[in-house]
């Protein structure tokens, strides 16, 4: 059986409780057997990171370098790849023709933290915070790819903790 992956998601300005939890959670899930999938933002991507080895976590970045992130666990999708996920990023973001060519990037890493750089490794589950579970900025984004791909997204905004947990056990058990 492989590996269940989650993408670790949410909001830069999550509340630091929130943080906490979250890498609580990471640790508990990589010792589950979970491989986490994020996009190595501030927040709630570096909460999920930081309780995650290195061997269980793959960030995925818009460009090499992106807030200081190196090594073997960073992934910055290939041109082709790249095209993929900014395709998928263009057809569900409200107002694209108003984003820079930087933030258009940055929701395609969204893309790739849910279904892989190739549009082909979904993720078994999202774990995300945003303010009262809403869709809403970035982690909107990939909370709307994950809806449409039906992935469940367990959101810590009307979630607790033990909640998602919980849910992410009987995922596990169904993968």
């Amino acid at each position: 059986m492989n590996a269940p992956t989650y993408a670790g998601i949410g909001a830069r300005a999550t509340p630091q409780p929130v943080l906490d939890d979250m890498t609580i959670m990471a640790v508990w899930l990589a010792g589950a057997g979970w491989r986490l999938s994020t996009g190595g933002a501030h927040g709630a991507d570096a909460a999920f990171a930081s309780g995650t080895p290195e061997s269980r976590r793959t960030i995925h970045l818009p460009w090499p370098g992106y807030n200081g992130l190196r090594g073997p666990d960073c992934r910055v999708p290939e041109p082709a790849e790249l095209a993929a996920c900014l395709a998928v990023a263009e057809r569900l973001h409200p107002a694209w023709n108003r984003c820079s060519p930087a933030v258009r990037k940055l929701h395609a890493r969204n893309a790739a933290v849910i279904l892989g750089p190739g549009l082909d490794r979904p993720v078994d589950a999202v774990v995300a915070w945003t303010p009262g579970g809403a869709v809403t900025g970035g982690t909107g984004m990939a909370l709307r790819i994950a809806a449409e791909r039906g992935i469940p997204a367990l959101n810590l905004g009307t979630l607790t903790p033990r909640e998602v947990c919980e849910r992410l056990r009987a995922i596990r058990r169904s993968t």
